[in-house]
């Protein structure tokens, strides 16, 4: 019974993926550019990843083979379930990440149920892309799938000339939109950390993304998330969404 339940779970999951894109990818991308911003003009602003992270490893570097053999273990999930949920945590419709965290905090969270949760995930993921704008142009590496010369299941993602690898912009808006959610819902914290572990980790199994991408991500959106913590704004949003998650 149990497996059945996980089947369904992620069946529903690949479901979502197909129904929340249903606007154009611009109008979702721009849903994150018109939320609310907490740190004001004039205070110190967000951490610039380009500035503390270090250099990814290079092609050539011995120690690019911890990469490569994270990416041939990627590759063994295509095709299964896991898989599945990896092509489906590729979009970026708010609707997604809300349906995809419910479970974690034991509600159906929309935007229309959940207007407070729904402006507070987009202003989180939004500053955490923000933060890492200037190393993806600063590092300029090339992702896995040019350097391996292979395909990944969501073609259409794929570009010829692509060297926005590093850090990875999924990885870091669902780390930050996790570490929100914990701050809302402390109690379901494993759960939901969990969740924003898994759709950093799908990027690996796609193969848009190296180990190395998605760790750098995650350092990037813990730096942003605890600037923010520094707004009396971004405190209040965390409180308002707590209202509104009970």
């Amino acid at each position: 019974m149990f497996k059945s339940f996980i089947t369904l779970y992620f069946l529903c999951v690949a479901t979502l993926s197909i129904t929340a894109q249903t606007d154009s990818l611009q109008q979702q991308l721009d849903a994150y550019k018109n939320a609310p911003e907490y740190v004001k003009e004039g205070m110190p602003p967000l951490p610039d990843a380009s500035r503390f992270l270090p250099a990814p490893t290079d092609e050539n570097d011995t120690r690019f083979i911890s990469d490569s053999c994270m990416y041939e273990c990627g590759k063994t999930f295509r095709g299964t379930l896991r898989g599945d949920t990896a092509i489906a945590d590729a979009g970026y419709a708010i609707a997604y990440f809300l349906k995809r965290f419910s479970p974690a905090v034991n509600q159906n969270l929309t935007e229309e149920t959940h207007p407070k949760i729904t402006q507070l995930l987009l202003s989180v993921m939004n500053a955490g892309n923000k933060s890492i704008q200037k190393a993806k142009k600063r590092f300029a590496r090339r992702r896995p799938y040019h350097h391996f010369g292979e395909g990944t299941p969501v073609p259409q993602d794929e570009y010829p000339d692509d060297f926005t690898s590093y850090p990875s912009g999924h990885a870091v808006r669902a780390w930050m939109a996790a570490m929100a959610l914990t701050a809302v819902s402390p109690e379901n914290a494993d759960a939901i950390m969990k969740i924003g572990y898994e759709i950093g980790q799908s990027r690996i199994i796609l193969g848009f993304h190296y180990q190395s991408d998605v760790d750098a991500a995650r350092l990037a959106a813990s730096a942003t998330f605890a600037r923010l913590c520094a707004e009396r704004k971004f405190h209040k949003a965390i409180e308002n969404a707590k209202k509104e998650l009970k």
